[in-house]
């Protein structure tokens, strides 16, 4: 077990593939057994104790040399994680179905996720740990007790060289506090404890407990309670900023001493205020507190953030003056395995691409630890999915002056010093004008613009090669700031519906900001010109109909209370945020393609940061069918909007 018991040597004899036996077929997937988080710590001698590793959790079927590797879903990847298959063919002549987990490991011995994902083809060494079995010669395991499987596993696995991609998984009976101590203190995420006796359940049980190791970070305070003699303070109410608005995540009311809670009243007392700065507050939260002005930070330790972004079993460790209260966001720390983002791995892949990443800890967003070697890191995880949207489209480009979000500038030409993986012409116009333009043909053209500090990347609806044809359409929904979100994905949907009406199929872009883009894709048939007074036409339309709720005026002051359907990306020349792009707005958000279906269980539009992103970009395609969609913009189309 890496960090915590030896790993175990042996030398085994190789064998050709025409040794495979075939009395074994080889055995089928079966549901994994999962675990159920735990807070506490079991004790006593029915329980043993794992390294929680972080990595991908894979089950390895084997008929003498054939092998297959199957994902928690029980899709086949063995060809993705080809680099641990030898030792997997010589380790048996009859069959097996192995659990355990695939991890990449770096250079202070930990399992690391987002060496793994953004590392795979990139050849980085990768091991297989085994921690169980179903099966052996034809035979169900299943039934019998951990500690005896565990034994059989570990008489057929053997002793290993270190080097070796296949390892045992050790455990330790009894003991969880030592071990848990120890995973916390060497940088691990946490570990499993798991019933000696238990069976193997393909379901989620609790004879399989998952225990994490606590995180922390800075939180702004924005009121208190009170103690119950209503003198004094009980707790702090904590918050973020998030796109410019300070979210409620929790209290926290451990942790202080007595001289420590009368300082922070002292300056709590200085800054008090009528009503919450907050955007909003839980009722039973807001009924008794005092509110200041969300100035003083405090930094909290804390064991998980909740689906609604509030803090679990918060402690309070001390208040920061090295802070300021506006760059204070919801962080996802750049070590913490579940990013799936490895700012080393990011600098390996500039390499490889022959981007020179001058400055790769430079900090890209304040308050965050995302640097630019992350930034890379997270457009090599969605690179498959980005490109399809950007590849040979004439682009802009978005960086930030002094590294603050508030100055942001757009460049659409060439400049010098510019890397050769960004390329820089000219094209002529549908009124006759040249025009110069920069576009991106792969991966390293993304790398190349991480480079130059970009954060966002904006393209025009239509490829270089063909620029006078669009083939998609944006309608941006822009709501004006006392607008919540269930306003704009209700006008989202209601544009859906009349373009479903018209024939022609959408899906939902979320900004990374306030807004949402409904995104048309086209048969590049109609011309600009066509495709911008059809969308200007159904903003109108809209603004008509229901004046109450949409405008099409971009004035600030027409739009007040209302949401202001922007079709003028429709226009050539103009750009709208690709999807996948990242955002020049706190937190590191993203632009992220969404279903329908999802986008009505959504709270907001900038639900995803970069981690979260690349993550869901390893999964299922959300725009699935996107680009095999066959519309166009036809005349009869036009019309019907045209005559509302």
């Amino acid at each position: 077990m890496v960090g915590l018991t030896p790993d175990l040597r042996t030398k085994r004899p190789r064998r050709r593939d025409s040794e495979s036996n075939h009395s074994y077929p080889l055995p089928t997937f079966r549901p994994f057994q999962l675990c159920t988080l735990s807070e506490t710590i079991p004790s006593g001698e029915d329980w043993l104790f794992e390294m929680k590793f972080d990595g991908y959790r894979a089950q390895i079927a084997i008929s003498g040399s054939e092998v297959k590797v199957y994902t928690r879903n029980g899709h086949d990847w063995t060809e993705q994680f080809k680099l641990i298959l030898d030792p997997l063919r010589k380790l048996t002549k009859g069959s097996a179905l192995l659990d355990g987990e695939i991890v990449a490991i770096d250079k202070q011995g930990r399992t690391n996720f987002s060496m793994l994902k953004t590392g795979i083809a990139a050849g980085i060494p990768l091991k297989f740990y085994a921690f169980d079995i179903f099966e052996k010669d034809g035979q169900d395991l299943t039934a019998k007790p951990l500690l005896e499987r565990k034994a059989i596993l570990e008489e057929m696995i053997g002793e290993r060289d270190t080097g070796d991609s296949l390892q045992y998984s050790h455990h330790v009976l009894d003991g969880g506090a030592y071990v848990f101590d120890a995973m916390c203190k060497g940088g691990h995420e946490g570990m499993i404890a798991k019933r000696v006796d238990g069976r193997y359940v393909g379901d989620r049980t609790k004879g399989w407990l998952k225990i994490k190791c606590n995180k922390r970070q800075e939180f702004v305070i924005g009121g208190w309670r009170p103690s119950d003699n209503g003198r004094g303070m009980a707790s702090l109410i904590l918050g973020t900023y998030e796109q410019g608005q300070f979210v409620y995540r929790g209290r926290v009311g451990t942790g202080f001493t007595e001289t420590m809670r009368e300082k922070i009243m002292a300056q709590l007392e200085k800054r008090r205020l009528a009503k919450p700065a907050f955007a909003s507050v839980p009722r039973d939260i807001a009924r008794k507190a005092f509110w200041v002005r969300p100035e003083l930070v405090a930094e909290v330790a804390y064991a998980e953030i909740t689906p609604d972004g509030s803090l679990r079993h918060a402690s309070f460790q001390g208040l920061r003056e090295d802070k300021n209260a506006d760059q204070v966001v919801l962080e996802t720390p750049a070590e913490d395995a579940d990013t799936g983002l490895d700012p080393k791995v990011g600098v390996e892949i500039a390499q490889g691409l022959g981007v020179k990443l001058s400055n790769p800890d430079k900090v890209m967003y304040p308050g965050t630890e995302i640097t630019k070697a992350h930034l890379v890191a997270y457009y090599a995880a969605v690179a498959d999915r980005m490109l399809p949207h950007l590849k040979d489209r004439p682009l802009s480009l978005v960086g930030d002056t002094d590294n603050d979000l508030r100055k942001t500038f757009f460049q659409k030409h060439a400049l010098p010093g510019m890397p050769k993986t960004l390329h820089a012409g000219e094209l002529t116009k549908m009124k006759g004008t040249e025009s110069r333009i920069l576009w991106i043909e792969d991966l390293a053209g993304l790398v190349g613009g991480v480079q130059m500090n970009t954060l966002e990347f904006h393209v025009w609806g239509s490829d270089r090669h063909e620029p006078e044809l669009p083939e998609r359409m944006v309608f941006d929904i822009d709501p004006d700031k006392g607008l919540g979100f269930d306003d704009v994905k209700q006008a989202a949907t209601d544009i859906r519906d009349i373009l479903g009406a018209l024939g022609l199929k959408s899906w939902p872009l979320l900004s990374g900001g306030k807004g949402i883009h409904v995104v048309v894709p086209l048969v590049p048939q109609a011309d600009w010109n066509e495709v911008k007074d059809f969308c200007q036409n159904l903003a109108e339309l809209l603004a008509k109909t229901d004046p109450h709720r949409f405008v099409a005026n971009m004035s600030k002051a027409r739009r007040k209370g209302r949401m202001f359907i922007d079709y003028l990306r429709n226009g050539q020349g103009s750009t709208a945020v690709c999807p996948w792009s990242t955002r020049a707005r706190a937190g590191g958000t993203v632009a992220v393609p969404v279903s329908w279906e999802e986008l009505d269980g959504l709270d907001r539009a900038n639900t995803f940061d970069i981690f979260a992103a690349a993550e869901r970009a390893q999964g299922h395609d959300a725009w699935d069918g996107y680009s095999r969609t066959d519309q166009v913009l036809t005349k009869r189309i036009q019309d019907v909007v045209r005559s509302q």
